[in-house]
Formats: C-alpha cells, sequence, structure tokens
C-alpha cells in the first residue's frame, strides 16, 4: 500500500485520550481517518502502480490496506513517518514522493526512498477503540453543495476567529447574487464571493456519502509536488460533550472594516 505524507501529516486528531481512541489516525481500506471527537477527517491513499515503484528492502508495497478494524498509528509515530518523504530529486517517479508500507502483526513497516538512499521505520499498532465514524455521518444525497476558494475560506475564517469573541458563526448562502454570508453575535462579519450552488450530481463526489455507504476502495491521484509542513490547526466547537470539551473563548480584538 501507498501513503501520501498528507495521510499522516493532516489531520484532526485530538491532543488527549478519552473513551476512543482519537489521539489516532486510522488506517482503513479506503484511506486515513481522524477525529477529535466533533470533526471528521478523511484523506485517500495515492493511485501508485506497485509494478512502477522502486523496490526497498523490508517492504512489501504490493500489500492492500488493512480491512475490517482500522489499524491504528499514533500522531507522534504519523509525524515521523511522514518526515520520511524528502525533497524529491527532478523527474523521479511518483513512488518516490510517497511513503510504502505493509501491515505486518502488530506493525505497521513503512519505507521511503530518494532512489540513492532508503529509510525503513516500524510503527506498532496503537490501542484503542476508533469510533464507528458511519453511524453518524449524516445523507448527502439530497443536500445542496457549494463550491468556493479554499483558500479565501480559510482565510475568512481566521479573520473571524481572531476578531469575535463568539464561539460561533452563522453561514447564509446568498443564491441570487453568488455569495455567502457569515455573522457573528457580537456583530462580525464577512462575505465570501464568487461561490457555485450546485446538486450533488453536479459536484464532486462527496467521499463522506461512500464511507456512509459501507466498505470500498477510495483512492486519490498520485501527489505531483511535495507536500508543505501543516500549519497549527485551530479549535474547533464540539457537537459531542462526551469525547470533547467545549474549547476555549478568544479575546475580543479590534476590527477594521471595509
Amino acid at each position: 500500500m501507498f501513503l501520501c505524507s498528507s495521510n499522516f501529516r493532516h489531520h484532526l486528531a485530538a491532543a488527549r485520550n478519552g473513551r476512543y481512541a482519537l489521539s489516532t489516525i486510522a488506517l482503513t481500506d479506503r484511506g486515513t481517518l481522524s477525529t477529535d471527537g466533533h470533526s471528521l477527517l478523511f484523506v485517500p491513499y495515492p493511485v501508485i502502480d506497485p509494478k512502477e515503484a522502486p523496490d526497498i528492502d523490508g517492504v512489501d508495497a504490493a500489500s492492500p490496506p488493512p480491512k475490517g478494524d482500522p489499524f491504528l498509528v499514533s500522531t507522534d509515530d504519523a509525524e515521523k513517518a511522514a518526515a520520511m518523504v524528502g525533497k524529491p530529486r527532478r523527474h523521479a517517479p511518483a513512488a518516490t514522493r510517497v511513503l510504502q508500507a505493509h501491515v505486518e502483526g502488530e506493525s505497521l513497516v513503512v519505507g521511503a526512498t530518494d532512489l540513492a538512499h532508503s529509510r525503513v521505520l516500524r510503527l506498532q499498532r496503537a490501542q484503542g477503540q476508533f469510533p464507528e465514524v458511519g453511524r453518524v455521518i449524516p445523507d448527502y444525497r439530497s443536500s445542496v453543495a457549494i463550491t468556493m476558494n479554499l483558500a479565501n475560506l480559510i482565510q475568512t475564517l481566521k479573520a473571524m476567529a481572531g476578531a469575535s469573541s463568539e464561539p460561533t458563526v452563522t453561514l447564509r448562502v446568498i443564491d441570487d447574487q453568488q455569495a455567502m454570508g457569515l455573522s457573528c453575535r457580537d456583530g462580525v462579519a464577512a462575505l465570501i464571493m464568487p461561490i457555485a450552488v450546485d446538486s450533488p450530481a453536479e459536484h464532486v463526489p462527496c467521499q463522506l456519502e461512500k464511507l456512509r455507504e459501507g466498505p470500498g476502495t477510495v483512492t486519490a491521484p498520485a501527489p505531483e509536488e511535495p507536500e508543505e509542513p501543516a500549519e497549527p490547526r485551530e479549535d474547533w466547537h464540539p457537537v459531542e460533550t462526551e469525547m470533547q470539551a467545549p474549547a476555549p473563548r478568544r479575546s475580543r480584538k479590534q476590527v477594521v472594516s471595509r
């Protein structure tokens, strides 16, 4: 099996242990899953032909992803594995930009190569039970899909999080203007445009719906560029108090409106 560094580096895992193993990343037959109890992130595995991958002694890249119970990896071990993927050489095959791995008993054997040198790391299965996320994913078949620029959305949410002392934000889709409004109870507001409003059939496939439906294989293209280091993740507010304590309130800052 193959993994992008994104499978391990970008996650929503919680920093503490609790009823569920929220401080781990789950390797499934589809991709990696992580959750902090109120948000869920799914990252599909890259598509690589094992026959075209360079050989790494001790790693069987042709082995399939885990089936049945997911293989849990601690976030610390995941970061170590992701760091094995360095800057690829020019014209190097895609397989040098990903991790090769196979499950061996209670271990995950992970390898990476730049064609000149190879590294192999053995990760022990993390203990705990991962939440059965398929039971809480809603039915999206009758939903409306909204498409917007991801960088604009992140920039706007970060600005609002710093400007507002409120723990929640309200989203309003302004259909006829192809815009989305965001507002907080303390008056901080933002507008994102343009956006596209589509039916699910006209939109990108919803991987969450596929996760809800049951077992299968969901894959993504091999990465074309090296992964950038992840930025620190902002706290999000919980919907399941049993699994996550409320996030702290932010201090109010001055805002200049345009």
